[in-house]
């Protein structure tokens, strides 16, 4: 038994109430990512949210939440739910070892024999050896059907940047104590000007695509300097064909993967922006908002607009996120989100 963590729905989560929401949402619409990342400090209830949504997807008598009565629920918290999977760091070693991933590997890709939905989660995910990550890392980019991960970790920083662009980051904790994103300086006037503006919805929704595109060309190519910068191939000038290749592929995985996680990092901004805009159609104090300097301007949107078309702007974001992860064009996946938001 998990003591202190069982009998916990979503109503109940009172210390995350709103990570609680959107999870129940995204459940709600379907619309869960393939993996999950939470972080925040120790004691932030992370293990008790990623067990509530392991019952809410497999509860017997709640579609949208869990019961915590069915035997689905009761084996869940007992920890002996075949269809759900942990993975803890080894007790000596403190780390998650190459060994428990390709078990971890061999469980998910099985199929439910009791459940809907097979769920893994690991535990301090920090702890994955560099061998674990690259085993593990496959089968993030390769998720199997009808599973949902989640990895659980107090310092996201330790992770490969390939896992964390994989992964939709949820995090915990005090609102005062959570990252601020780096590009919020850089979104805030493009989201203003977009939620602003009047006339006509499209033309304002491709203008906000044309600064969205300019910025993470801008992200993309200022990771890129620095990153050719830092591993300085140049400097090898007598390395053979071979190597220099091996070299420049891992240059450009690199890349690559920082982007993702920086793109991550831009989409979650939008996320917040546009769940602010729904917390105040809600009527919701400001203290809530993850933009608390723009609430005048967030209020003013959001008395233009329903719950409903303040819930499908959240969810055209959520959209663009799975297509990211489905590897759909960037371009296309933004064009046809960004079309879809109201105001």
């Amino acid at each position: 038994m998990f003591g202190g963590l069982l009998n916990v729905s979503f109503n109940n989560h009172n210390e995350q109430p709103e990570i609680a929401g959107q999870l129940q949402r995204s459940l709600k619409r379907g619309r869960l990512a393939h993996a999950y990342l939470f972080h925040g400090p120790r004691g932030s209830n992370r293990e008790a949210m990623a067990r509530t949504l392991a019952k809410a997807l497999n509860c017997l008598k709640n579609t949208h939440d869990c019961c915590d009565a069915c035997d689905s629920c009761r084996r869940i918290d007992a920890g002996v739910h075949p269809d759900v999977y942990w993975v803890r760091p080894e007790s000596k070693s403190r780390r998650i070892t190459i060994e428990q991933i390709r078990e971890f590997e061999n469980a998910v890709n099985l199929k439910p024999s009791l459940g809907r939905v097979k769920v893994g989660v690991l535990v301090d995910a920090d702890c994955l050896g560099e061998e674990a990550s690259n085993a593990f890392l496959k089968t993030l980019e390769e998720p199997p059907a009808q599973t949902i991960i989640i990895l659980l970790t107090a310092e996201p920083q330790r992770l490969l940047p390939t896992i964390l662009s994989r992964c939709l980051r949820i995090s915990f904790g005090p609102r005062d104590e959570r990252t601020v994103s780096p590009y919020r300086a850089q979104l805030a006037p493009l989201l203003a000007k977009f939620t602003t503006a009047d006339g006509q919805r499209v033309v304002n929704a491709y203008q906000l695509l044309a600064g969205l595109t300019a910025a993470l060309r801008q992200i993309q190519n200022e990771i890129r300097q620095r990153v050719e910068a830092e591993m300085n191939l140049d400097r090898y000038e007598e390395l053979e064909p071979k190597v220099r290749e091996k070299l420049n592929d891992q240059m450009e995985a690199r890349i690559e993967g920082e982007y993702r996680a920086a793109r991550e990092q831009v989409l979650e901004e939008l996320y917040a922006w546009f769940g602010d805009m729904l917390i105040c159609v809600t009527g919701a104090n400001d203290e809530l908002l993850a933009h608390p300097e723009q609430a005048g301007t967030l209020r003013a949107m959001a008395s233009r607009l329903s719950y409903p078309q303040a819930e499908a702007n959240v969810d055209a974001i959520e959209r663009i996120r799975d297509a990211f992860a489905r590897s759909i064009s960037e371009s296309l996946a933004l064009e046809v989100g960004l079309l879809k938001l109201s105001q």
